[in-house]
């Protein structure tokens, strides 16, 4: 069914990663001044006295990913097979998401010599890895119980 504990989860998974796209990731200081910005699409640098604008939009467009794959493994609730594959892919993008983050991170790093400041939509990707692998024990739990149902008929 629709009202399940884990389709609550799979929604917040939904909920965080649509947030995380208009958020900012991560902000470099240099001393008391931010020198640049890191986002889900932008990279924007004003260091050394260049502007430099380009685009990370890999992480973007696994986000979006993401989110389109929950929410149609909130749609199949009637195969919850299925539904655990999805899932289980869904993870294994935000695992994905949060090593190229991370290397993008360390890449912005070294150009900048800046301070890095981690933003809150940074941890919603570790948080969607959580609520998703909650939602896996919430659909494991189901089909341990049709199943357990299907043997006393």
């Amino acid at each position: 069914m629709i009202q399940r504990i884990q389709s609550v989860y799979l929604a917040l998974v939904v909920i965080l990663s649509l947030l995380g796209l208009c958020l900012p990731m991560a902000q470099y200081f240099d001393g008391v001044d931010m020198v640049s910005s890191f986002n889900n699409f932008r990279y924007v640098s004003e260091a050394k006295g260049a502007t430099a604008d380009f685009g990370p939009c890999a992480l973007g467009i696994l986000q979006i990913i993401v989110a389109l794959i929950t929410i149609v493994a909130i749609l199949l609730f009637h195969f919850r097979m299925r539904q655990l594959r999805l899932i289980i892919f869904s993870t294994i993008l935000l695992v994905g998401v949060v090593g190229y983050y991370a290397l993008l991170a360390w890449k912005f790093q070294q150009m900048t010599d800046a301070t890095f400041h981690l933003c809150t939509a940074a941890i919603f990707p570790v948080l969607n890895i959580i609520l998703n692998c909650m939602a896996i024990h919430g659909i494991r739990k189901d089909e341990a119980l049709v199943r357990s149902l299907d043997r006393l008929r």
